[in-house]
């Protein structure tokens, strides 16, 4: 970096690194969660993925499954129905299909469509991978639902 002012004469006070990432979720209704986080720990189609500050830029997809933020003492969980995950400097977007908190979760709807994706696994042996992604999701849900908007972290 060079100690030459800006050609235009105006100065540039240095940024101060980032001490935490900037995390959006956003769903095709709603920005679910816009803030802070030291962590984000998403459904990978590979897998989980753990993202940290400094992460090396990435675009991955993710899974069905569950979103977990961590700031601080508290954790912040939501259900997610698939979608893409971007690090670029220390801001994650991720864009999901769906996106529930806690809160938002019917149970006892959870446990039905469990219950149908099961039913749907054991008859329709022709679309296993579209049976399997139910379950995934519906268990996804049901695990999310039981865990609290903002818990501590485990």
């Amino acid at each position: 970096m060079s100690d030459v002012p800006p050609a235009d004469g105006s100065e540039t006070a240095p940024q101060a690194p980032r001490a935490e990432l900037r995390v959006v979720v956003v769903s095709p209704d709603r920005v679910a969660y816009d803030g802070p986080a030291q962590a984000v720990i998403a459904p990978g189609a590979q897998g989980m993925i753990t993202i940290l500050l400094h992460h090396a830029p990435m675009l991955t997809m993710l899974e069905p499954g569950e979103l977990s933020l961590r700031h601080g003492d508290l954790t912040h969980y939501f259900a997610v129905g698939g979608g893409h995950l971007e690090v670029v400097d220390d801001l994650v977007t991720v864009l999901v299909d769906s996106v529930e908190r806690p809160e938002e979760i019917d149970v006892a709807e959870a446990e039905a469509a469990c219950e149908q994706a099961r039913t749907m696994l054991a008859r329709y042996r022709s679309r296993p991978a579209e049976a399997a992604l139910t379950l995934r999701r519906a268990q996804s849900r049901l695990r999310v639902s039981k865990r609290g908007q903002a818990g501590p972290s485990a």
